[in-house]
Order: C-alpha cells, then structure tokens, then sequence
C-alpha cells in the first residue's frame, strides 16, 4: 500500500508536468464490446452475432461525472435461414454518478428485475500499476491491473491528462479519466471513441438522476449476489 501511495504521488507530478493544456469539464463517449459466442444458445446459432455492442457516454465537470447508456441510432440486422432478421437491443437502465467533492460514487442497475444502487468511495483497491505505457486517442495512458474471482484478469488504461478519478461504467477512482478496459483477456472490452474537452451537455438535455428505490449495497454485497443468483438460476434449469 505504501509503495502504490508512493507511485501515485510521483503520478501526481507527472499530471502536472505534462498536463497544463488540459481541463477537467468535457465528454467522453465509449463502445463496448461483449462476446458471446461461448453462450449455449449462441453456439446452436452459428448464423447469429457473436458480439454485443453498445455507447456509453460521460460528461464531467469539476465537480462530478455521469456515465450512461447512449442509445444508437440503427438497429442490428442479420441473415437467418434465409431470412433478414432484426436483433432487439437491450437497453441498460444503469446511471453511475461521482461527486468528487466527497469521493463517493453510486452505481444505480437492475438485476433480475430488482433495481439495486451500488455506493462505493473511489479508491484502486486491489489494482497494481503495471509499468506498461501507450496511447488512446491521442492521450497518454498507464495500465493498471486486477484479478476478479480468482481467475478474472481486467485491466484499465488512464490518462492522467484528464485529472478526474473517472471512466466508464465502474472503472473509476483512478488518478486520472480510463480510456479503456479489457475484462476477461477480450470477452468484454470498452473503448474510448471520442473526446471532447471543453464540452458541456446540451442545454435541453437533463443530467441523468439515480433513482431511489434501489436496494442500498456495496459493490462487494452487490457482486456476491450475483454470484448466489446465477448460481440458483444454473441449478435449477441444470446447467
């Protein structure tokens, strides 16, 4: 913990150092990619897509962020039998939403129909920089990395040019705005797509609101629940 408490602060200068053009309002708009082509069905379906995209997009100002789902345009379409077929988009309904002031961070979404509101404050618990440096989009990023369940390998890159504990989904509490995250060595995977510094939401636009009747948990509560659940599910159609 000391020598991540060290090397943060030397990131610290290096914001400084190569970060005076930069500003902390702006957007960030995401892609997500999740592969689904290890899915039972999905596999009795080779005519079907393998892949799951969606946008998500951030505003953030000084003092707080907001990340949702950005609905797109057109709608996928693909040949089935011979036949063209429309692919019905699930739309999440999650809000995640910082307040810098107090590092705290609220994550609202639904599983299994029940709406749930993660709070968490923002750390790097259990990441580990890595050494490795590159680019997105222009910008100059660290890697950082983590394990899940044992054998769940994620890893985040971020810019400490934009100098906001941001990102996208719950990748957030680092020292600097992720551009991008690799869950699962590729089976789910987000990407910054464009950035615009400076720019504020549309005045005829309103800031997203997390709801209030979410069941108040943890992350750590909230992802043990999902195991229990999909667990039960498993059992009891017999997978």
């Amino acid at each position: 913990m000391k020598r991540l408490a060290l090397v943060l602060a030397i990131l610290a200068g290096t914001v400084f150092s190569f970060g005076q053009d930069s500003t902390t309002t702006g957007y960030i708009r995401y892609k997500s990619i999740r592969d689904i082509s290890d899915n039972e069905w999905m596999r009795r379906r080779p005519d079907m897509p393998t892949e799951v995209t969606q946008q998500w997009e951030l505003y953030f100002t000084p003092e707080s962020s907001d990340c949702t789902f950005k609905p797109e345009e057109e709608e996928d379409e693909f040949n089935t039998g011979g036949m063209r077929m429309r692919m019905m988009r699930w739309e999440p309904k999650d809000v995640y939403h910082i307040d810098f002031a107090t590092q705290f961070f609220q994550h609202y979404t639904e599983f299994m129909t029940k709406p749930f509101l993660i709070t968490d404050t923002l750390n790097m618990d259990g990441w580990k920089l890595t050494g490795k440096q590159g680019i997105v989009l222009g910008y100059p990023c660290i890697e950082a990395r983590t394990t899940k369940y044992d054998t769940v390998n994620i890893l985040a890159w971020f810019t400490p040019r934009i100098r906001l504990k941001t990102g996208p989904q719950e990748y957030v509490g680092f020292p600097g705005a992720v551009l991008y995250v690799d869950y699962d060595d590729g089976r789910y995977v987000i990407t910054a797509e464009a950035i615009a510094m400076g720019k504020t939401r549309p005045e005829d636009e309103d800031a997203p609101e997390i709801p209030d009747n979410g069941e108040e948990v943890t992350r750590e509560e909230y992802e043990q629940i999902v195991i229990e659940k999909t667990a039960e599910m498993r059992r009891m159609y017999g997978r």
